[in-house]
């Protein structure tokens, strides 16, 4: 199994290898059992990401977009450019526009936009400062760890920056279009700055997301310090973490009414932020 996603509310999976010879399959959960949706060749490429958004189904490869109809037609672009090297941790496609969230620790990642129609790759970023790490969105220096719509403007997208890499630098930040803002960031001051020496002040610090989803009319948005709730005035409720339970070696909770949150080490590739929540959507 090389990746998940959710299609009109039931779970679609991809399995096969990542060989040049392989094949990858799509399931759906359906009546519980699997059925298959399509069989697509690899024609040698890595598989990347899967995205159910709005129950269109899109694979993106390392050398192209795949979009699968309804019927199972599969049309294919082959991509313009190359992809940011990273984790892509998130991806979200829309009517024209397909968008990849890119993890790559210390040396950032950012957000990609890959035209459906002729597959070509541009750089989502703004640099205010100038300065080597400027934001609100800069590839060099922004691990993207989450995109989902916002509630009250569907055609424009919120991303999660987060990075802990002996600073905490983080936010969340609204893309729409090519116009870029921050949205919202909170300062932080990590635990081994406490009793910082010489009497100097501490590093400026933000604190950084690692899970971004919508719900109702808010983002939710998993923080190294808790849960937020954010609203369309760029307005944050801290919520603390709930308590989580083990399940089948995995530690996941249920106690909040919107979203539900499982905690993940995968991130401890890129950085030292230990086990952090991610969030699916109730």
């Amino acid at each position: 199994m090389l990746d998940l996603c959710v299609s009109d509310g039931q779970p679609v999976v991809v399995t096969g290898g990542q060989s040049e010879s392989s094949s990858w399959t799509l399931r759906q959960w359906t009546n519980r059992s699997w059925s298959t949706v399509t069989a697509v060749p690899s024609d040698g490429d890595q598989l990347v990401a899967i995205d159910c958004t709005d129950g269109a189904l899109t694979i993106l490869t390392t050398n192209r977009l795949i979009a699968i109809g309804k019927n199972g037609v599969i049309q294919a672009v082959t991509l313009s450019g190359k992809l940011h090297p990273g984790v892509v941790s998130s991806a979200y496609g829309s009517s024209d526009q397909f968008f990849v969230a890119i993890n790559a620790g210390e040396w950032g990642g950012g957000l990609q936009r890959i035209n459906r129609k002729t597959g070509k790759i541009v750089v989502v970023e703004r640099n205010i400062s100038g300065a080597l790490c400027g934001g609100p969105l800069n590839s060099a220096c922004d691990p993207v760890n989450g995109i989902a719509p916002e509630p009250w403007r569907p055609n424009c997208l919120a991303v999660a920056i987060g990075l802990v890499h002996m600073l905490t630098h983080g936010s969340v930040v609204e893309v729409c279009g090519d116009t870029i803002r921050p949205l919202y960031a909170k300062t932080y001051t990590s635990s081994m700055w406490a009793g910082f020496v010489n009497g100097r002040a501490p590093p400026t610090e933000t604190v950084a997301f690692f899970g971004l989803t919508s719900s109702g009319d808010s983002l939710w948005a998993a923080g190294t310090d808790g849960l937020y709730k954010i609203d369309k005035h760029g307005a944050a409720t801290v919520i603390a973490l709930p308590s989580f339970r083990t399940v089948g070696g995995i530690d996941v909770s249920f106690g909040n009414s919107q979203v539900v949150l499982v905690m993940t080490s995968a991130n401890e590739r890129h950085s030292v932020s230990g086990s952090v929540p991610m969030l699916v959507r109730r």
